[in-house]
């Protein structure tokens, strides 16, 4: 999935960050429980409309706010197990600090891509 080089373009950037916003403050929390019950320093929020066999589903379409997408919790070491990520030491280097970004792991017809989005300000 990380090798897909597709870009997301401005309309899909704009469709996740309306949708993430609304479920933010919930995604931060299941990160940091992620990372306080040592499962993992690299937690990553799966966002997709379908359904995956790949981490827990945290957040249900409709759930919260009305939302659009499915978010699945997962983290770095289940993506390596999954082979979906290779490139271990470049992701540990890309990734951003946890308390202002959510790693999201965008699932978009047919296409993937890993993307850094900050938290909304309080």
């Amino acid at each position: 999935m990380e090798k897909n080089s597709n870009e997301l373009n401005g309309k899909s950037i704009g469709i996740i960050t309306s949708d993430f916003v609304k479920v933010s403050e919930n995604l931060k929390l299941a990160c940091s429980k992620i990372i306080s019950n040592n499962f993992s320093n690299y937690p990553i929020i799966i966002m997709t409309k379908e359904s995956v066999s790949i981490g827990t589903l945290f957040i249900d379409i409709g759930e919260l706010m009305n939302n659009s997408w499915k978010y699945y919790a997962t983290y770095l070491e289940v993506l390596i197990e999954k082979k979906i990520i290779h490139q271990i030491k470049e992701f540990k280097k890309k990734y951003k600090n946890s308390d202002e970004f959510c790693c999201l792991l965008v699932l978009l017809n047919n296409n993937s891509k890993i993307i850094f989005i900050p938290y909304p300000e309080d």
